[in-house]
């Protein structure tokens, strides 16, 4: 049985799941904080999830995880054949995971009855060997990721407007999507709704605040929740084969949101800088983490577009909109994450997001 590592409230760990479920894939969620040695020592850093296969090997990073598992089986895969939307499809499942990442925190430690109910789960999760009360551990895990997850990771006053529009942007956009067709990309699911699965599961579904909004305004999106945990799902089914109207809409958001962090994000990385601004849909953002995670992310972006031959390139570039896109084919900034420079995900060794593992 596969063991997995990570929290019952994780957003990656929440994705990975809906994953295995739809494939039947047996395993174990298990405690990061009972297991911190053997994990640091076989994955390279503690993070959620961590997966150990049956044969002691060790895997992370959800994206190359999912992409690995995929490669092992027979038949169709969450990968679209056509390799247009196959980018489309890392495109999209890179901006669920790295750009939903801030209003999802927000939502859940911003408000006061979704802290509560995350600190305490997180509490009995991680410090069961903390000596205290409770009441004081909770408190402790709550203002350490206030503090990190959303003060550190540029929520102000002048910004959250902006960080809880873009949440709904994403639940406009999905559940326009979902008027058409049952899964993001047509009649099976594909590796975007595990993407977003991550935001809008274990997050935007489940705390109380964007869970009450997202039945509210987004019901479909909330069904879809559902379906995708239940992992019933069809293995085969047709997948648009071009970008139509509800894709076209989320590669905008994705270009004027996602692509404008990763490029500045990489600026700040190749001038060897620990923050950096940018301006998003009107919005400045002051302070923001450099990360070489997502230096690498860009890398990946960038080599899944210089993979495709010059139709696929020129049939997509109308739906990538400038400026934010052009990062894609151009070599400003240039790039060296040097993560993984052997291409081993998901058996290479892990690297946190941010740093040590909390922005500062």
């Amino acid at each position: 049985m596969i063991r997995v590592y990570g929290s019952r409230i994780s957003y990656y760990a929440g994705k990975l799941e809906a994953y295995l479920r739809y494939r039947g894939m047996p395993y174990q969620l298990l405690s990061m904080i009972d297991h911190a040695k053997e994990i640091q020592a076989g994955a390279g850093a503690v993070q959620s999830p961590v997966v150990q296969l049956e044969d002691g090997r060790w895997l992370s990073d959800t994206t190359p995880i999912l992409v690995w598992f995929e490669s092992q089986r027979d038949g169709p895969t969450i990968l679209p054949d056509d390799a247009g939307m196959r980018f489309v499809a890392f495109l999209l499942e890179d901006h669920a995971d790295e750009w939903l990442w801030r209003p999802a925190m927000h939502y859940r430690w911003s408000y006061v009855q979704d802290r509560d109910h995350a600190s305490g789960v997180l509490t009995d999760e991680l410090m069961t060997a903390t000596k205290g009360p409770r009441y004081l551990k909770r408190r402790m895990v709550a203002r350490r990721q206030l503090g990190g997850f959303v003060r550190n990771d540029g929520v102000t006053d002048a910004t959250r407007p902006h960080v809880e529009a873009t949440a709904m942007a994403a639940y406009d956009l999905l559940e326009a999507t979902l008027a058409e067709r049952p899964y993001l990309l047509g009649e099976r699911p594909t590796l975007v709704d595990f993407g977003f699965m991550g935001p809008m599961f274990r997050h935007f579904a489940m705390d109380p605040t964007p869970a009450e909004l997202m039945r509210q305004r987004a019901p479909r999106v909330y069904t879809w929740v559902a379906r995708m945990w239940e992992g019933n799902h069809p293995d085969t089914g047709t997948l648009v084969a071009e970008v139509d109207a509800p894709l076209a809409a989320l590669l905008r958001e994705a270009c004027e949101t996602h692509l404008v962090q990763l490029r500045e994000n990489a600026r700040a990385h190749a001038a060897g800088a620990s923050h950096f601004a940018m301006e998003v849909q009107g919005c400045r953002y002051e302070r923001l983490p450099v990360s070489r995670y997502r230096v690498w992310c860009l890398e990946e972006l960038r080599r899944h577009w210089a993979e495709l031959d010059a139709a696929a390139q020129a049939s997509l570039r109308p739906h990538l909109l400038e400026p934010g896109a052009a990062v894609l084919w151009s070599d400003d900034p240039k790039t060296d994450s040097g993560y993984d420079p052997e291409r081993l995900a998901p058996f290479n060794r892990a690297i946190n997001v941010f740093g040590t593992g909390v922005p500062r």
